[in-house]
């Protein structure tokens, strides 16, 4: 039995125009990732599995929800019902909604939708290249988000072919790979570039709430994969404006 992952998918439809690519086909019997599904979802592409299509249902990173018998708080008090000023921190344990672990995953939740909205944008400029190096950026921010509500480590996941050092790398000498130094933004870069800086100060502001939610007064934050994967990810966000800016997504 074959397995599909999302690298998989990626890598045949490399090249193609995504704005304009409908399907993507798979023999009968082929198991497609979640991730590979999710991929196809976020490039509004229907995968067809044999002759039958899969359903368009959203693939989500995250466990479905069963509501438990009771709630804890962290006080130690038990409750059967849950109360609408709280929330479900893990498990069956209940926070007030401004802690800041839920603060984190609302500025995540944010971020997602953002980096969709610029799918949009880029998709009606015509950018596919730019659609697809903002899906990978959305799967990271899913994956982030996975891994702080399920208490899991993050995957060393590469964003935009690039490993965590590279992101550094590249972000910090743009003349070397685009041969063009760092620049302030301004209206005359056009909306693509524009609208991939904002991207990347929502990223940064993310990345200020995961210090929020992690750090121990004297002492290193936990969860630094979680933070230093939000700071990289603000570099890829960077990378993409130079890519904008010099004409790459056209």
């Amino acid at each position: 039995m074959t397995v599909v992952t999302e690298s998989e998918v990626r890598l045949a439809l490399k090249g193609a125009d995504l704005a304009s690519t409908t399907e993507f086909r798979v023999p009968a019997g082929t198991i497609v990732t979640p991730a590979a599904k999710a991929w196809l979802i976020d490039q509004r592409i229907d995968l067809i599995v044999g002759d039958r299509p899969e359903s368009g249902a959203p693939v989500s990173a995250l466990p479905a929800f069963a509501a438990p018998d009771h709630y804890d708080l962290p006080d130690g008090t038990t409750l059967a019902a849950k109360p609408e000023h709280m929330t479900a921190l893990a498990g069956n344990v209940l926070v007030e909604k401004d802690h800041p672990s839920i603060r984190l995953r609302g500025q995540l939740d944010a971020l997602e939708a953002q980096t969709i909205a610029a799918q949009v944008m880029f998709r009606r400029l015509g950018l596919a290249a730019g659609v697809a190096d903002l899906a990978d950026v959305l799967e990271s921010v899913k994956q982030v988000m996975r891994a702080e509500v399920l208490g899991v480590p993050l995957d060393d996941r590469a964003v935009l072919g690039l490993t965590a050092d590279e992101l550094r790398y590249v972000s910090h000498h743009p003349q070397e790979r685009f041969g063009i130094p760092h620049f302030f933004t301004s209206v005359d870069d056009g909306e693509a570039v524009v609208t991939l800086n904002v991207l990347r100060t929502k990223v940064r502001e993310v990345e200020l709430a995961a210090y929020d939610a992690f750090k121990r007064p004297g002492d290193a934050p936990r969860r630094q994969d979680i933070i230093q994967a939000l700071n990289r990810l603000s570099s890829a966000c960077y990378i993409m404006m130079f890519k904008a800016k010099v004409g790459e997504y056209r």
